[in-house]
């Protein structure tokens, strides 16, 4: 993955001393975005500070000072998206709403509490707040503007915060109560000043490094002699591979290479029973490593079984005709220390006796990743 930044703004531009860079539209909504609301501005800097704009400007991040993290989480009176629809159908609970950080915290002060994001890069977002229920960025300006909740549950909350409701303090009505005129400067400052074009479109005369890897970062002849004097082909990834998948964990969420975490996955048969021509054999599988977890999925390859013997509970067959199980592992990684179980089913395949007391000598090699190894 790479580091997302955008330092060639408009407003970027601004800070850096070009008065010019700004309309006086966007300067019109710079001002409401950084004026308290108790002052008569929209106090959107009370949530949205720092570089990045999504942090509390007493936020250690910004200042250095304190430990005000968790006051970057808001409860505004939100409803769910759409997709829960599902969650309360899988928990049989047709009143329950996500909770937000109190999921992760558990604890009731957090209810329906959300991150405060960036307000950089909107434009030609079309979906907004963690349930996507606004598609432009007026809806969210004239949102807070109003400080109507948009929930009845989430907004009767204890935690819901008068920063959303009563911005301009006790006393007075809900909502920023800005004009129509403040509510298009603060949306063309927000669209536009905080908006890098060449973040979206390589521009060979900005700084600004794009997501995926552009024309500066591919012509080695020009740019890097040093990699082209190594063999590297302009236009191709150093490593050969395809941009999208050039790193090792996209590669193996991919289904294209996996990882042999044998050395680490240590096993123990804990039982082992037969009935007729059917057999199970139980092992304890522990990650060792102190350190590193055993991520995506945990591929179990039996190795040596004898051709008179069938793995009944097999996911597939290697490229090699080994046998394998795929295991889903608990929230995604078996961490060090961690043990799971998991059973092998052999049947012997007719004719003959049934298989001899004691577990099928097989070899258990452990892989890491997607799709069929």
């Amino acid at each position: 993955m790479r580091t997302l930044v955008t330092r060639n703004t408009p407003f970027d531009k601004f800070l850096a001393g070009d008065n010019s860079a700004l309309t006086a539209n966007q300067r019109r909504g710079a001002k409401l975005f950084f004026t308290a609301a108790t002052n008569g501005g929209a106090g959107c800097f009370s949530c949205h500070a720092g570089p990045m704009l999504n942090k509390q400007p007493n936020d250690p991040d910004v200042t250095g000072t304190g430990q005000f993290v968790e006051e970057n989480f808001f409860n505004i009176g939100l409803s769910d998206h759409l997709v829960q629809a599902l969650n309360r159908l899988a928990r049989n609970d047709p009143n329950f709403i996500d909770n937000g950080r109190q999921e992760i915290t558990g604890l009731d002060s957090d209810a329906f509490k959300f991150r405060s994001t960036t307000m950089r890069q909107l434009k030609g977002s079309r979906f907004f707040f963690h349930n996507g229920a606004f598609t432009s960025v007026r809806d969210v300006v004239e949102y807070f503007n109003a400080g109507v909740p948009q929930n009845p549950v989430t907004g009767a909350a204890s935690t819901l915060t008068p920063r959303f409701t009563n911005p301009r303090g006790p006393g007075f009505p809900r909502g920023l109560g800005l004009t129509e005129d403040q509510v298009k400067d603060i949306t063309d400052f927000l669209e536009n000043a905080l908006f890098d074009p060449a973040f979206v479109t390589f521009d060979p005369n900005s700084t600004t490094d794009t997501m995926q890897p552009n024309a500066r970062d591919l012509t080695y002849s020009v740019y890097r002699p040093d990699l082209a004097a190594l063999g590297a082909v302009d236009g191709f990834m150093p490593s050969g591979r395809p941009i999208s998948n050039n790193d090792p964990l996209s590669r193996r969420d991919a289904g294209l290479e996996f990882l042999d975490v044998t050395s680490q996955a240590r096993t123990e048969l804990t039982s082992s029973t037969r009935t007729g021509n059917r057999q199970q054999d139980v092992y304890k599988i522990t990650n060792t490593s102190a350190s590193t977890v055993i991520d995506t999925h945990l591929l179990i390859i039996v190795k040596g079984l004898s051709s008179q013997f069938k793995l009944e509970n097999a996911s597939g067959t290697t490229s090699t005709g080994d046998a394998y199980i795929r295991v889903f592992l608990p929230e995604g990684v078996l961490k060090p220390g961690q043990s799971i179980s998991q059973t092998l089913i052999f049947t012997k395949q007719p004719p003959g006796p049934p298989p001899a007391a004691g577990s099928v000598p097989v070899t258990l090699t452990f892989l890491s990743g997607q799709g069929n190894p």
